[in-house]
């Protein structure tokens, strides 16, 4: 029978694994354990979404500016505005994950306030002032909600969402870096269509709806480029030396090579999300600069419209917005490519990836062969591999580091 400083071991383990987003390598019998505070978070942040989105909580705002500078600044205003809103769900979410970390005895008051809040006192607020229809609706909602919140946080979802968005996050700088080093290059590309007439004219006439199936597209095809890339890691993963493997420890499973492969997809899939809104901003940047109104009229027609937040019109086009997702878009699959082949690429955004995935193994056979006593590192220190002898078959050749210009030579020519 395992004792109590044995179980108190194993459940910091299982945490371990929970952060880096492997769920699926905690024993089945204890995904339920504190099932409910690590479903709190998340049941605050739809609180919190809830209350902004049922009608409870209104802001109207009518302004009449005539200083076109002013307006300007109004709309700048205006768009940070409405990403601090945004930004507020997130933040609650963060602080009640951080709150149940210091102290985790307050998990069940905060679950009743949270529960009472979310289930009722919501409900019966929009019931009042709305009507009990809307009310019940509300009610009915929040229920099938708080269950899919319990039932998906047992199978892990939240942990690998939130271990990607925490190894996206870490490697901020390294998109930075990218940023310098590949945006050059590609906008050589992308200000050719920008400022080509019919990009504009197609992308003018988009609906809502149209452009999000053209960003599916290119998510499909980043995904059927990424999926053969990442199998691949796995073969790698699982080809350990002879003698790295504590005796008695289980095959993976294959709920835990989709874990692994997971994981690897999604935290790759939010650095390009990463990428692809930074070229985005940029080309709403450029285009605010150097296209006029007169030019934009010339190529949309009567299709020209300011996009309005909050009743304050702010200084660029839909026409503008459109074609800047639809280019960054473009752009996202050259960012894809270039993080999962070019060697110094892959060194700075999908070596660590795996090298965490490594040391997790590592993790996982101690944890399911009992050994408790497992030194838990806080962050995978990765060493430069572009130099490996035993170079990744996706991967460029280790001196191909960057795309360079080639000057002609003797006999180039002619």
């Amino acid at each position: 029978m395992t004792g109590q400083g044995d179980r108190g071991a194993e459940r910091e383990i299982e945490r371990w694994l929970r952060r880096r987003g492997l769920p699926a390598f905690v024993r089945r019998e204890a995904r339920s354990d504190l099932l409910l505070a690590r479903t709190l978070p998340f049941l605050v942040f739809l609180l919190v979404v809830s209350v902004a989105g049922s009608g409870l909580v209104r802001a109207r705002l009518s302004i009449e500016v005539a200083n076109p500078s002013l307006v300007v600044v109004l709309g700048v205003l205006v768009v940070l505005v409405v990403l601090v809103i945004l930004a507020v769900p997130v933040v609650a979410g963060v602080l009640t994950a951080a709150l149940l970390r210091r102290a985790p005895r307050s998990a069940v008051p905060l679950a009743i306030v949270v529960g009472l809040l979310f289930l009722v006192a919501v409900p019966v607020a929009v019931g009042v002032w709305q009507s009990p229809t809307a009310g019940a609706a509300i009610a009915a909602s929040h229920i099938a909600l708080t269950a899919l919140s319990l039932a998906l946080t047992w199978l892990g979802a939240g942990s690998l969402v939130a271990s990607a968005f925490s190894t996206a996050w870490r490697q901020t700088a390294a998109v930075g870096a990218l940023v310098t080093r590949a945006l050059p290059i590609l906008m050589l590309v992308i200000v050719f269509a920008f400022f080509s007439r019919p990009v504009w004219e197609v992308t003018s006439t988009m609906s809502a709806e149209r452009l999000l199936a053209v960003a599916a597209f290119f998510g499909v095809l980043g995904l059927l480029f990424v999926v053969p890339i990442s199998r691949a890691e796995m073969r790698e993963l699982e080809q350990r030396p002879a003698g790295t493997q504590p005796s008695g420890a289980p095959p993976l499973s294959r709920g835990e090579r989709l874990n692994l492969q997971a994981g690897l997809v999604v935290a790759l899939a939010l650095q390009t999300l990463l990428f692809s809104a930074i070229v985005c901003v940029i080309l709403v940047l450029l285009g605010t600069l150097a296209l006029s109104e007169e030019v934009l009229h010339e190529w949309v027609g009567d299709r020209l419209m300011f996009v309005q937040l909050a009743g304050v019109e702010v200084p660029f086009t839909w026409a503008l917005l459109k074609t800047a997702v639809f280019l960054s878009c473009i752009s996202s699959l050259n960012f894809l490519v270039s993080a999962t082949t070019n060697a110094s690429y892959r060194d700075a955004f999908f070596h660590p990836m795996v090298d965490g995935a490594r040391t997790a193994l590592g993790v996982r056979d101690a944890y399911r062969t009992g050994q408790t006593d497992v030194a838990l590192p806080r962050r995978v220190v990765t060493r430069h591999r572009s130099h490996r002898a035993d170079a990744h078959p996706y991967s460029d050749s280790d001196s191909q580091e960057e795309p360079t210009m080639v000057e002609p030579g003797p006999g180039t020519a002619g």
